[in-house]
């Protein structure tokens, strides 16, 4: 049985940069023929925002975890020893976004229901490991989750 849990959270660029890195990545790899050298430095720069993104790690063996960002596959955070985890939770939440429209002034605000997952350890710390709109889905993955680190999920919605 895996004692060690990767949980990916998201992307750290919003999608209009990753477009943008795609664009130019394509334009780049036209460019390699020609210009060489500041094709690939283009490159270099799209692959690490195409390959950013921010997770938790927990290893249950050693008594570690790490909250960290990766570039270029390459994980960076700091390892903090716990005792114990005390269970997974999930609250209820609502993110809002406001968008506007092109040409004029008016905007509209849409309101989602989300639900996050937390993992508490026994010192009081908690950090917060996935987020779905969907909260089946989000069960889910807290299964195999849960499994491995042989901690109740409490669902503290239902209340």
């Amino acid at each position: 049985m895996r004692n060690k849990i990767d949980v990916k959270f998201g992307l750290l660029f919003p999608w209009q940069f990753l477009f943008l890195a795609g664009l130019v990545l394509i334009i780049s790899i036209s460019l390699l023929a020609d210009r060489t050298i500041p094709a690939i430095g283009l490159i270099a720069v799209c692959v690490l925002v195409l390959s950013a993104y921010s997770g938790t790690e927990i290893n249950n063996a050693e008594r570690v975890y790490r909250e960290y960002n990766a570039f270029f596959f390459i994980k960076k955070g700091k390892h903090i020893k716990y005792d114990s985890i005390e269970r997974i939770f999930i609250n209820r939440g609502t993110s809002s976004q406001r968008v506007h429209t092109a040409h004029t002034n008016h905007s509209s605000q849409f309101k989602n229901e989300e639900f996050n997952a937390f993992i508490k350890f026994e010192d009081g710390t908690k950090i917060h490991l996935l987020t779905k709109r969907n909260k089946q889905k989000l069960l889910l993955a807290l299964e195999k989750i849960s499994a491995t680190l042989q901690v109740p999920v409490v669902d503290t919605t239902e209340r």
